[in-house]
């Protein structure tokens, strides 16, 4: 890692600790999240023998967001959760289920609901194939729980939609400069900027 990259990851570490105290967790469920939790229950945290409240699991992709529904507002997302990705990395979990040696599984009950041995988005191919993220255990050190749950953090969300965008790293502390200086007058503002080279996600610009 050189010294840009360290640099970026120091300012945004900082940037989405103020950015989830200014808007905060609702624990108040929202019913597409709490119908796939629900189904997990059942199909994923029984299967493999876990109690959802014990981390050694979490939750990956976009689903976080869904518990900061004034933060979706301020950004504009305008779209519902339609899967739900479940990271469980130690193998004697996978052994429990009778699924020792596989590193996938999709419950044939629901299609919806994916559970994988580490959180690696690269593996997916396709517009994903060079993106890299930080280590799953890094990952799940960092999760943070809602409902009885553990979630990805906040800034492992938005760092790999944001290199699913490929936006140089000259760009980022282009609007970092910009933030800082006064040019984008918000966090709200630079996330927004940040994510427009993020083409997937129905955001508003």
């Amino acid at each position: 890692m050189n010294l840009t990259e360290i640099y970026i990851n120091v300012f945004f570490e900082n940037f989405f600790k103020e950015l989830q105290e200014e808007y905060p967790l609702n624990e108040e469920s929202n019913p597409a999240l709490q119908e796939l939790l629900t189904k997990a229950n059942e199909l994923v945290f029984k299967k493999f023998g876990i109690n959802p409240s014990n981390k050694v699991y979490f939750i990956a992709g976009s689903a976080a967001l869904y518990l900061f529904p004034v933060l979706r507002d301020k950004l504009d997302l305008r779209s519902t959760v339609g899967d739900l990705d479940i990271i469980i990395p130690e193998a004697k979990y996978w052994k429990q289920a009778g699924l020792e040696g596989q590193t996938i599984y999709r419950p044939k009950e629901d299609k919806r609901i994916e559970v994988f041995t580490e959180w690696d988005p690269a593996k997916a191919g396709g517009d994903y194939e060079n993106i890299k993220v930080r280590s799953t255990s890094d990952i799940l050190k960092d999760s943070f729980q809602s409902q009885g749950y553990w979630f990805m953090s906040l800034i492992d969300i938005f760092d790999y939609k944001m290199k699913l965008g490929r936006p140089k790293e000259k760009d980022i502390l282009d609007k970092i400069k910009a933030y800082q200086d006064g040019t984008i007058t918000d966090k709200i503002s630079l996330l927004r900027q940040l994510l427009s080279y993020y083409k997937k996600e129905d955001i508003k610009n």
